[in-house]
C-alpha cells in the first residue's frame, strides 16, 4: 500500500515537473518569436529611415545638379545674347528724307541717318546725285511735279530705292510717269548696276519674258503688256540689260525685292511711260 503510494507520488512529482519544463519552453519560444518580430518591426524602420534618408539626399544632389545646370543655361544665353545684338540690322527707318527742289520739281530721297563714316557719306553722295540727275541735267525743264521715293527692300547688303512721279508740261498736252531708281551696296557704299546684280545672258532675257507684270491695271492690260514685251528682239534687250541703271540712259533700271528682281523699260507713252516685269532669284543666276 505504501508502496503504491511513492510510485504515485513520484509519477506525479515526475508530470508537474514536465509541464514546468513545458510552460518555460512556450515562454521561451513566445520571447524568440517576440524578439523576432521586434527586430523585423527595427529592420524595417531602419530601412525606411534609411531610404528616406537616401531618397532626400539624392534629391538634394539632383536639386543641385538641377540649378547648377540652370545656373550654366543662364550664363551661356547671357554669354549668346550679345551676340545676337552685336549685328546691326539697316531698316527702312535707319533712313531720313530729304527734300531736292528745283523751279516746280520736287523730289524726296533718303539718306542714311545717325552715321558719319566715310562709308556713309558715300553712299548718301550717291542717292543724292540719282535723285537730283535728271532735273540738275534740266532733261525736265518748265516740269512742273513731285517724285516720291520708296525703299522695297533693304539689309545689311543692299538698299534698293524708287522714284516715282507724275509731271506736266506747259509744251505737252499730257503728263508723263517718271520712274528710276537706286542699288547701293551697304557694305562699300557704291552703286549697284544690273550687270553687277545678275549674269546677262539668253537665260536672263528669257525669264524677263516670262516673268510677271507689275501692275495695279485690268488683266487686259497685262495681256497687252505681255504681248509688247513678247514682241521685243531678244538681243535689243541684252543690249539695253548691259546699259541697265546707267542716269544718262534712261532706258532701264532695276530694284529688288526680298525674293525677285524688278526690271523696269521705258516704253510709249500710250502704254504708260514704263513697264515693270518681275523675276524670281530663282529663275536668274545671280553673281
Amino acid at each position: 500500500m505504501y508502496l503504491k503510494i511513492i510510485i504515485v507520488g513520484i509519477v506525479s512529482l515526475l508530470w508537474l515537473s514536465a509541464c514546468s519544463n513545458g510552460e518555460r519552453n512556450v515562454a521561451s519560444d513566445l520571447n524568440s518569436e517576440n524578439d523576432a518580430v521586434e527586430n523585423q518591426e527595427t529592420n524595417t524602420d531602419n530601412d525606411a529611415v534609411e531610404n528616406q534618408e537616401t531618397k532626400a539626399e539624392n534629391d538634394t544632389v539632383e536639386n543641385k545638379e538641377q540649378e547648377t545646370n540652370d545656373n550654366n543655361g543662364a550664363v551661356e544665353n547671357q554669354e549668346t545674347a550679345p551676340n545676337d545684338e552685336s549685328k546691326v540690322l539697316y531698316k527702312e527707318n535707319s533712313f531720313t528724307s530729304k527734300q531736292y527742289t528745283k523751279g516746280n520739281i520736287n523730289v524726296s530721297y533718303p539718306q542714311l541717318a545717325h552715321e558719319d563714316s566715310g562709308k556713309a557719306n558715300k553712299m548718301n553722295s550717291v542717292i543724292t546725285k540719282d535723285a537730283s540727275y535728271y532735273f540738275e541735267k534740266d532733261y525736265y525743264e518748265g516740269y512742273t511735279g513731285e517724285i516720291k521715293y520708296h525703299i522695297p527692300f533693304v539689309n545689311d547688303e543692299f538698299v534698293s530705292i524708287t522714284y516715282e512721279g507724275l509731271l506736266t508740261s506747259p509744251i505737252n498736252s499730257y503728263p508723263i510717269n517718271l520712274t528710276y531708281s537706286t542699288l547701293v551696296n551697304m557694305e562699300t557704299g557704291e552703286k549697284i548696276r544690273l550687270n553687277d546684280l545678275v549674269n546677262l545672258d539668253d537665260a536672263f532675257v528669257k525669264a524677263f519674258k516670262q516673268g510677271e507684270i507689275v501692275t495695279d491695271q485690268s488683266s487686259e492690260y497685262k495681256q497687252e503688256i505681255k504681248k509688247y514685251i513678247a514682241g521685243l528682239d531678244n538681243q535689243d534687250l541684252l543690249k539695253k540689260f548691259l546699259e541697265a541703271d546707267k542716269m544718262n540712259f534712261p532706258e532701264v533700271f532695276v530694284y529688288v525685292t526680298e525674293d525677285s528682281i524688278v526690271v523696269t523699260i521705258a516704253v510709249v507713252h500710250a502704254l504708260g511711260d514704263f513697264i515693270s516685269v518681275q523675276i524670281s532669284k530663282d529663275n536668274v543666276s545671280l553673281k
